[in-house]
C-alpha cells in the first residue's frame, strides 16, 4: 500500500508505481492544469471561471486586463473550524507552518498578492480568485491512499491483473481515490487511514479497523505534489 500526498524507493513501489501510472496521470498534472480551469465550478451549475488559454496559464505571463471571477463557497464563508478567516489579510504565515497548519507548498515558495494578501496559485491561473470549495488560503494538503493487489482467476486474463481500491465521488459521479483532506495537527499517514476509513470502508467497527492499521503499517509515499483538481482557485 502506498500514499499519495497531494500538495523513492526500490523494489514493489517502483513496480507499483508503473503499474499505476495511468491512474496517477489522471489525477496529477505534469505541465499546464486543465481541470483547475473548467466551468461550471464544481457543486455549482452558474459559477463560471474565466476563460484562461494555455499560453496565460503562467503569472510569468503578462495580462493587465485579467480578472478572475470571485467566489467562496457560502458553507466556507460561514467560518466553520476547518476554515481560515475570510478576510485573508489576518493570515500571517503563509510560505511556512503557521501553528498547526501547513502552509508550505510542495511546488516550493509561492507568491502573494501585495494588495490582497491572497497567494496565488502556483501552477498559474484557473480563472477563479477566493477559497471556493477550499478551507484554506494557499496551499490544502490532501491524503489519498493507493490500495492495490494482484486479483486471482481474473476470466478472460493471461496472467495477473492489478486491482485497485476507488470510490465513486457522489458530487461529479467520477471514479477517485478514497482520500481527503488532512486536519489542522494531522500527520498523512493518519490522515489518509482515516480517509480510507470513512470512505471505502464506511466502519469504525474494531476489527476493521485493527485490519486497515496492519495494512498501513508498510505505507510509503510515492508523490508530493501539486494536484489538477476541480476546485482549486488562485
Amino acid at each position: 500500500m502506498s500514499l499519495l500526498w497531494t500538495y523513492h524507493q526500490q523494489g514493489s513501489h517502483l513496480l507499483l508505481q508503473s503499474s499505476l501510472s495511468k491512474i496517477l496521470r489522471s489525477i496529477v498534472t505534469t505541465s499546464v492544469h486543465t481541470r483547475a480551469r473548467q466551468s461550471p465550478y464544481v457543486g455549482t451549475k452558474d459559477v463560471q471561471r474565466t476563460a484562461v488559454p494555455d499560453s496565460k496559464v503562467s503569472w510569468k505571463v503578462n495580462w493587465l486586463d485579467y480578472k478572475a471571477t470571485e467566489y467562496t463557497a457560502s458553507k466556507v464563508l460561514k467560518n466553520p473550524s476547518w476554515a481560515d478567516d475570510p478576510d485573508a489579510k489576518k493570515i500571517k504565515g503563509f510560505n511556512e507552518f503557521d501553528g498547526k497548519i501547513d502552509r508550505r507548498s510542495f511546488m516550493g515558495e509561492y507568491e502573494v498578492d501585495d494588495k490582497t494578501n491572497r497567494p496565488r496559485n502556483p501552477a498559474g491561473r484557473t480563472g477563479l480568485s477566493g477559497r471556493g470549495l477550499l478551507g484554506h488560503w494557499g496551499p490544502n494538503h490532501a491524503a489519498d491512499p493507493v490500495v492495490t493487489r494482484w486479483a486471482k482467476d481474473q476470466p478472460n486474463s493471461k496472467g495477473k491483473v492489478l486491482e485497485i481500491v476507488l470510490i465513486n465521488r457522489k458530487d461529479n459521479n467520477h471514479l477517485a481515490l478514497p482520500g481527503g483532506m488532512i486536519d489542522e495537527g494531522e500527520n498523512a499517514f493518519v490522515a489518509a487511514k482515516r480517509e480510507f476509513l470513512e470512505e471505502a470502508m464506511n466502519s469504525n467497527d474494531d476489527a476493521v479497523v485493527e485490519q486497515i492499521d496492519k495494512l498501513f503499517e508498510n505505507a510509503d509515499s510515492i508523490y508530493k505534489d501539486y494536484v489538477d483538481d476541480p476546485r482549486n482557485t488562485g
